[in-house]
């Protein structure tokens, strides 16, 4: 299935950032139900957060509007354009051009105008929708209520883990609220999608063979002046503001739910960064090098709920704005920002490092690839003085980690599928 990945980027009219400020505050009050844009009446969109960019590095203010939607692009802002045009008015009144809502098409074409296309991508649920996630919950709540009253009464003993599966198909297929289980769900990524991927690294590889003689010597003269650059460029001595600190502390660990026994959970987060590349052609030509690749790897490889080892990623992008001059980073991830920022050290430093490598302050590099993230005091102070608060917030699934859906699609996948006694078990061990 298509799901997009997307990001607005709009300059702020003159003289309207305080009022656009309280409009972010009652949405991000209220994300799903404010009066403003209630992003719940959207059923295809995962996630979505605005961010009210002004630092001093950014030439004109710009309001970031990011959204994780099942369908296209296109689709996407028409049904913007169509249902939430008075929401789109109080952001984006005043900013160059901005048409109003009178004209929806009109007020397509302008947000498409707008559009930033990420640079590289990870989605974590490749394939599954905001409903599938939602019904596939649905289902592990119903079965896991169902052996449990099933274990009280008696009704398992002495069942092998083959003759329990067959309780909860006949549960399934009978429970009226579960029809839709008995069908076969579509792959997570079909063949057609597959393919198409690899043959596009295929075709890459095959480029890079053929003109090996013109960028042999080329990225040998890149390697040199890298090298000069790395062992050169300022990195950050200092710690981030204690305000700025504040201000993202107030913004963070919002998403909690009451777990067993009551204590709070933190299940999500959100994470933004509007950060400065470096100037210069070396890295105007390397960081969307970089990103093309970890791009072409997103799709290839890490299609099942992990980007690198890190398996707590929903969706994340990483878009050139503001004329290339900046680097954006959006991720919607589960736990802590410290336990996120530790996952980056430890699970992703290379891949890390050779994005934002390219970016001002960055600690020390060497070779690209090496050091720079793996410096874990340095990166922390860097990521943190470099984040952006983010004004406002939604997810449609609060409470569900991303570990927690791909559970419930291989429950899902796994419940009619004929399956030998340990396979059994494990399926059993995941509800």
């Amino acid at each position: 299935m298509t799901q997009s990945v997307l990001t607005i980027v709009a300059d702020v009219g003159p003289g309207r950032e305080a009022e656009l400020a309280a409009a972010l505050a009652t949405i991000g009050g209220d994300p799903a139900s404010n009066a403003i844009l209630p992003l719940g009446q959207f059923d295809q969109l995962h996630f979505a957060s605005l961010v009210l960019a002004d630092g001093p590095e950014v030439r004109t203010p710009k309001l970031i509007f990011e959204s994780n939607v099942d369908g296209n692009t296109a689709a996407w802002l028409t049904t913007l354009s169509e249902e939430a045009g008075g929401g789109l008015d109080a952001l984006f009144r005043g900013s160059p051009g901005y048409p109003g809502s009178a004209a929806p098409a009109r007020l397509q074409a302008w947000l498409a105008e707008r559009v930033v296309r990420p640079g590289a991508f990870h989605i974590g649920a490749t394939g599954r929708s905001v409903a599938r996630i939602h019904q596939e919950q649905l289902l592990h709540d119903r079965i896991s209520g169902f052996l449990a009253a099933e274990d009280e009464a008696g009704g398992l003993n002495g069942l092998t883990p083959n003759a329990v599966r067959t309780k909860v198909q006949a549960f399934a297929r009978n429970e009226p609220t579960l029809g839709w289980a008995a069908t076969k769900p579509p792959p997570r990524e079909t063949l057609m999608e597959k393919a198409r991927h690899r043959l596009r690294a295929a075709a890459v590889v095959a480029a890079a063979v053929v003109l090996a003689p013109i960028l042999v010597p080329v990225v040998a003269v890149g390697y040199v002046a890298l090298r000069v650059k790395e062992k050169t460029d300022p990195v950050r001595q200092t710690p981030p503001d204690p305000a700025h600190i504040r201000r993202l502390e107030e913004t963070e660990d919002l998403c909690v739910f009451e777990g067993v026994g009551g204590p709070r959970l933190l299940a999500q987060n959100h994470l933004s960064s509007v950060i400065p590349v470096k100037p210069g052609m070396l890295r105007a030509a390397l960081l969307p090098l970089v990103l093309f690749v970890l791009n072409l790897l997103a799709r290839i490889i890490f299609t099942r709920g992990k980007l690198g080892n890190i398996p707590s990623i929903h969706f994340a992008h990483w878009s050139l704005v503001d004329e290339r001059r900046h680097l954006l980073f959006l991720s919607n991830f589960d736990g802590s920002w410290e336990s996120y920022l530790g996952d980056f050290i430890d699970k992703a430093a290379v891949g890390l490092t050779a994005v934002w490598s390219n970016t001002k302050e960055f600690p020390r590099t060497r070779n690209l690839v090496r050091e720079g993230a793996a410096d874990g005091p340095r990166f922390r102070q860097w990521a943190r003085g470099s984040q952006c608060a983010t004004d406002a917030w939604y997810t449609a699934y609060p409470d569900l980690t991303m570990t927690a859906i791909d559970n419930n699609s291989a429950i899902r996948e796994d419940l009619f599928r004929g399956l030998d006694d340990q396979e059994a078990v494990t399926w059993l061990r995941r509800l």
